[in-house]
C-alpha cells in the first residue's frame, strides 16, 4: 500500500525546507509501518521571485513531486496537508536595523520583518492553519533564538496539543511543533 503524505511549506523562500525534506525521503518514499508513504508538497511565498527560485532549486536537485505558488500566506492554498513547515520572517521590526550587514543588505526585507514582536506571521499561520491541517496534522516552525515560548504559547491556544520546543545543535531553541487533533474543516 503507498499513501502520500501532503506537506505544505509555507513562507518557502528558497525552498531549503521542502527540498531537504523531500531529498531526505530517497525517491520520495519512506517506510511507515506496512505502507509505503509518498511525499507531495507545495510550497507557498508572496515573492515571485522566490517562487521562481525554489522551483528551479527543486528542479535541479530532482527533489520529487514538489510545486510552488505565489500567495499570501494561504490565500491561494486549497486542500488539506498532513504537516505544515514554516519559516516565516521572525525578525522584530525595531531590531533590523542592527542585523549584521551580510544579513540585512542581502535578505529581501519582506522576509526578515515580523512586525513589532517579530511574531506576525506565527499569529496568522496558527490561526489558519487548521483549516488546512488534516485531523492529527502536524504544524513545525523554525523560530528565532528567543520567540519558543512565545511560539509555543501561541499554538497551544491556538488548539495545538503535544507543543514541544527542539533544540539545535548549538543547544538553541529552533523549532516548534504541535498536533492538531481538532477538525474544523
Amino acid at each position: 500500500e503507498t499513501r502520500s503524505i501532503r506537506v505544505l511549506d509555507m513562507c518557502t523562500g528558497s525552498g531549503c525546507l521542502l527540498i531537504a525534506l523531500a531529498l531526505n525521503w530517497q525517491d520520495d518514499r519512506v517506510s511507515s509501518g506496512d505502507a509505503t508513504c509518498k511525499i507531495e508538497g507545495l510550497g507557498a511565498d508572496i515573492a515571485a521571485g522566490a517562487v521562481e527560485a525554489a522551483a528551479k532549486n527543486a528542479h535541479d536537485l530532482k527533489a520529487g513531486n514538489l510545486a510552488f505558488i505565489q500567495s499570501d500566506l494561504f490565500s491561494k492554498v486549497t486542500g488539506t496537508y498532513d504537516i505544515i513547515i514554516s519559516n516565516p520572517p521572525y525578525i522584530p521590526t525595531k531590531d533590523i536595523e542592527s542585523l549584521d550587514l551580510e544579513v540585512r543588505d542581502h535578505e529581501p526585507m519582506i522576509a526578515l520583518d515580523g512586525g513589532e514582536d517579530g511574531l506576525d506571521f506565527y499569529k496568522r499561520i496558527v490561526q489558519e492553519a487548521p483549516h488546512y491541517l488534516n485531523k492529527g496534522g502536524s504544524l513545525l516552525f523554525e523560530i528565532g533564538y528567543d520567540e519558543g515560548h512565545a511560539v509555543q504559547k501561541l499554538m497551544m491556544d491556538g488548539g495545538f496539543s503535544n507543543v514541544k520546543i527542539v533544540r539545535d545543535l548549538a543547544g538553541l531553541d529552533r523549532v516548534v511543533q504541535g498536533v492538531y487533533t481538532c477538525l474544523n474543516n
